[in-house]
């Protein structure tokens, strides 16, 4: 009997030692847009993010939160006024998210609103559509990076440029 309850403890120990897996983040439209931009732009250049744009433009209502469960946002408002084709680098509007694994989810462009707070929530309002920073015209950027290197796999194959999507489809899954 005392041999068993040893067996059963060391099963029970080293259940947990296993290490979990990180739980998925679906991340789903920011709102009702098309898909302007993925891995490259349509120039042909280099952009490894999501770009969404609404018919709306500039002002358009509600930019949420694109990744499903309550996680923390950091907001960062570097523009108070209405900027729709670019105020500079650096100066975007932006929601971050960064995970333990030192790896962040980045929603980037939309206008400051009364929305426009840290916070933790799920897909909240953040501010509305705008074209703050190095934008050429109004649209929400979501982008994960880590150390300056872009994650493209989190929606390879979820999601193709020219797409039109709404809040309720997912745009890929972060892992």
């Amino acid at each position: 009997m005392r041999n068993m309850m040893k067996m059963a403890l060391a099963a029970l120990v080293s259940l947990a030692l296993i290490p979990t897996a990180a739980a998925a983040h679906t991340v789903k439209g920011p709102y009702s847009g098309t898909v302007t931009a993925t891995t490259y732009y349509p120039s042909g250049g280099y952009h490894g993010a999501i770009d969404v744009a609404s018919s709306n433009g500039c002002g358009y209502w509600g930019v949420e939160t694109a990744v499903v469960g309550s996680v923390s946002w950091n907001v960062t408002i570097m523009t108070t006024g209405t900027v729709c084709y670019g105020n500079g680098y650096e100066n975007a509007n932006t929601a971050v998210h960064t995970w333990a694994d030192g790896w962040k989810f980045h929603l980037k462009h939309f206008l400051k609103t009364a929305s426009s707070y840290d916070r933790t929530c799920d897909r909240c309002q953040v501010g509305d559509e705008g074209g703050t920073g190095q934008a050429t015209g109004p649209h929400t950027h979501l982008m994960q990076e880590k150390n300056g290197t872009k994650d493209t796999s989190w929606y390879s194959g979820y999601t193709t440029q020219g797409e039109f999507v709404d809040r309720t489809e997912t745009l890929g899954v972060l892992d």
